[in-house]
């Protein structure tokens, strides 16, 4: 499958991707070549794509991994690349995503064991808590990250993945 990226004037995003219509409807075209002309006709009419903007046409091989870090995404002397430090900046992102909803759940506990008055859960839970907040200043996603998917392989211990 093939794509077409062309840079995004929207910001955070760098690059914005342009699927092409693989339905029943592609087969009017005369090969895969028309198509692409076509939709890149078409996004220029649109102005999904500048006047002036470059297209670069992308088979999904040559994407990297999964669009996980799609929003990292640069094109870069001719092929598209993982911008690690925009990189970092979404997957922590992620992180404070799940560590939210835990926070969130021990609330609820918090809560119950106060209505319990059990002062012990209440001192283990705050401290739960705080460890919880504590991450994104004590969690390291640098050392020993070099690639995107180290860097997705990399989370906090006993923080459950999206």
């Amino acid at each position: 499958m093939k794509y077409i990226l062309t840079p995004n004037p929207s910001v955070p995003n760098n690059l914005r991707q342009i699927s092409l219509p693989y339905n029943s409807n592609s087969r009017t075209f005369a090969s895969e070549d028309a198509m692409i002309e076509h939709v890149v006709a078409r996004s220029r009419a649109t102005g999904l794509i500048g006047a002036d903007a470059p297209h670069y046409v992308v088979d999904e091989s040559g994407l990297p991994g999964d669009h996980y870090f799609f929003d990292a995404w640069e094109w870069v002397d001719g092929a598209v690349a993982v911008n690690m430090a925009k990189a970092r900046v979404i997957h922590m992102d992620k992180i404070r995503i799940s560590r939210n909803r835990e926070l969130a759940m021990l609330d609820i506990t918090f809560m119950r064991a106060v209505e319990d008055g059990n002062a012990d859960a209440q001192t283990t839970i705050k401290t739960e808590k705080q460890n919880l907040r504590d991450i994104p200043q004590t969690f390291d996603i640098t050392t020993g990250v070099d690639t995107p998917e180290q860097l997705k392989a990399k989370w906090p211990a006993g923080l459950p993945t999206e």
